[in-house]
């Protein structure tokens, strides 16, 4: 999916205007995950909430309790962590046609995740407290490149709304809906 390079994705985000941006929920879609995915999944701090599907409770007790079944148990939590309700804050911009997860450094596969809240970041933000800019490894060591990422002044706003979203009951799908309001129409995911 990476048409650019970084070099080129931090000249694009940087040309960016604020209300290109927007602050959203992501909640990942009931389907099991690939290798990379859990991989991938477990280097971050992962939030699960919801409940875990039915049974899949007790048969992990049953793996992690029984000699025979332990070999089981990496395949089994994937298996969790494909059908449990996981969900991440993110900052979205349009690159091209696909949805750039700025925090992230990634593209959102959004067969594989669904937007369930968002809102353009002018709501809380403005030129005078936030910018789009260059981080290096020097200014944040976790970088392993020159990144462009959002700066803001308050941070806490942007965990405020983490917080008075990520546990929200409903998890409607408005993926469509961010697109219709990004592109001015509807958009639909192309199926594999």
């Amino acid at each position: 999916m990476n048409k650019h390079t970084q070099e080129e994705l931090n000249n694009i985000l940087l040309a960016k205007k604020l209300n290109d941006f927007y602050l959203a929920i992501i909640e990942n879609r009931d389907v099991i995950l690939t290798d990379e995915e859990y991989a991938e999944m477990l280097k971050r701090e992962i939030v699960t909430y919801g409940k875990l599907p039915k049974g899949l409770d007790m048969l992990l007790n049953q793996v992690k309790t029984n000699e025979e079944l332990k070999q089981y148990e990496p395949d089994l939590m994937r298996l969790i962590y494909s059908f449990s309700q996981i969900r991440y804050l993110a900052i979205l911009t349009m690159i091209d046609d696909d949805v750039y997860n700025i925090a992230n450094a990634k593209y959102e596969n959004l067969k594989r995740n669904k937007i369930i809240c968002f809102d353009n970041l002018t709501k809380f933000f403005n030129d005078s407290n936030a910018r789009v800019k260059i981080f290096t490894p020097e200014d944040a060591p976790q970088l392993t490149q020159n990144l462009a990422l959002l700066d803001v002044d308050d941070a806490s706003i942007i965990q405020k709304y983490e917080d008075d979203h990520i546990k929200q009951k409903e998890s409607e799908d408005l993926t469509t809906e961010f697109f219709s309001e990004i592109l001015g129409k509807a958009r639909t995911l192309k199926k594999d």
